[in-house]
């Protein structure tokens, strides 16, 4: 690999664990960069569709329900960029009722696993009620809310940073077995070419 890749990608993974602690330390940008990222995804997503509906027009007799799905979204992704803080509203009660339907389903799921004889059944009783209560209490306190999101994005970015700087030392490591096997390469050929008589 070349130096100036091993540059960039060790400075791309500097720059991911300074995003993930600040999203860390300001949970609010976070949420105002989460909601800017869903406006963002579903203004992409209106206009490939409305290219496919420019496309595929000719093609297909009732195609006005994907144009109309195409300016939807458009017009939503934009209000989006410029109004978020709806989105930034309702992300954390999301995330709690989230919380809360996954730890129902999990304790369900529990008494399914005690039924086929799983005998670590009461391990998933237990973290579905950790999750359901944590839930609720974040339904209470959505603060804790975002907070919590903001970790769980934080924490992502520098693990994918850290992971940037993981590649970076097994590509090295990859780098230095290849070239000492070039090296004894050489060396074995080497000797056998001084072995061979000269007539």
């Amino acid at each position: 690999m070349k130096t100036s890749s091993k540059i960039w990608m060790c400075l791309a993974g500097i720059a991911l664990v300074a995003l993930g602690v600040l999203c860390i330390m300001y949970p609010g940008s976070t949420l105002l960069s989460l909601a800017w990222l869903l406006g963002i995804l579903l203004l992409l997503g209106g206009c490939m569709q409305f290219g496919a509906w420019v496309n595929l027009r000719r093609l297909m007799q009732r195609s006005g329900l994907t144009f109309l799905s195409a300016v939807l979204q458009i017009i939503l992704g934009i209000l989006l960029l410029i109004h978020p803080e709806p989105v930034m509203i309702a992300i954390p009660f999301i995330f709690a009722f989230w919380l809360l339907f996954e730890g129902i389903m999990a304790c369900i799921g529990s008494f399914d696993f005690k039924q086929v004889g799983f005998k670590y059944w009461w391990i998933m009783l237990c973290l579905g009620l950790v999750m359901g209560c944590f839930g609720i209490y974040c339904l209470m306190n959505p603060n804790v809310s975002v907070e919590t999101i903001a970790w769980i994005v934080g924490i992502g970015i520098i693990v994918d940073g850290v992971g940037y700087w993981i590649k970076l030392a097994l590509v090295n490591k990859v780098e230095k077995r290849l070239n000492m096997f070039q090296k004894k390469l050489r060396e074995a050929i080497d000797v056998n070419w001084e072995e061979v008589p000269v007539e």
